[in-house]
């Protein structure tokens, strides 16, 4: 069926119509949420993120694709549970044992599991926009103009934060010994 028309009756209260919806979109959600929370929790945020966009579907307005609208909500989400998790985690490590390295993703293609984790740990260390634009544009696939609507910026802002995000992780690959990435970043 036809996404618009299966927006339309999700807008008028079609709960089948957005079961639909949401078997059309979840994979992407759960695979953006596991880029910034891991697999364990990309669960629980894929699903807030549908409970939540259930709760606003009035509200869309379709001047962005849902796919967009989507992804804002997940980023966002995704964001605020790691603002979260690591003032528990500061907490825990200044009473407790410290903090392990984020999860690797479990589809990275990377054979070996230390470089995977030093990979994501580089990921992980980066500015919140520009892991944001990493994310979308090298692991979701976005390209930069759809990551540029998804985060609200201009493509020159987006262009701009990827650049500098390469430069970043080329340097922390080359300052770890783990020399330059096989492929471009």
């Amino acid at each position: 069926m036809d996404e618009k028309l299966l927006i339309e009756r999700a807008r008028s209260g079609d709960d089948d119509a957005f079961g639909e919806l949401v078997r059309m979109h979840q994979d992407r959600v759960y695979r953006t949420a596991i880029r910034f929370v891991g697999p364990d929790d990309a669960h629980d945020i894929t699903q807030e993120v549908f409970i939540k966009a259930h709760g606003e579907m009035k509200r869309f307005h379709a001047k962005s694709a849902l796919s967009t609208w989507l992804y804002r909500m997940t980023i966002n989400m995704s964001l605020n549970y790691l603002r979260g998790r690591r003032r528990e985690l500061d907490r825990r490590e200044r009473y407790g044992p410290g903090v392990s390295a984020p999860p690797p993703s479990p589809d990275s293609g990377i054979i070996d599991q230390e470089f995977t984790e030093a990979v994501w740990q580089v990921i992980d260390s980066l500015p919140e926009k520009q892991r944001t634009a990493v994310v979308l544009h090298r692991f979701e696939g976005l390209s930069a103009a759809e990551t540029a609507e998804v985060m609200g910026l201009s493509l020159g802002a987006v262009e701009s934060l990827l650049h500098r995000s390469k430069l970043a992780l080329l340097k922390s690959f080359q300052e770890s010994g783990l020399g330059e990435p096989q492929n471009d970043i």
